[in-house]
């Protein structure tokens, strides 16, 4: 049985957006703290209509360093 990198097994296995409720999960917070901090320009975001997705490239920057590193404009 092949083993998966744990940063395979944090995005997915290759998908590329998630929703405020799998990130929230992944990152160990609430849904209610991913769409404020989406909201206020902390977390980056599609905005797919009323669909808010996020970015794998996101969720692996605040898993390895947290909230307090600024996201990429």
């Amino acid at each position: 049985m092949a083993e998966t990198s744990p940063i395979a097994n944090l995005t997915g296995g290759g998908r590329l957006l998630f929703s405020r409720e799998e990130a929230a999960g992944m990152l160990s917070l609430s849904v209610h703290t991913v769409a404020r901090d989406v909201r206020l320009g902390r977390i980056q975001a599609r905005h797919y209509g009323r669909r808010v997705l996020i970015p794998a490239s996101e969720i692996l920057r605040i898993a390895a360093h947290g909230m307090g590193a600024k996201p990429k404009a």
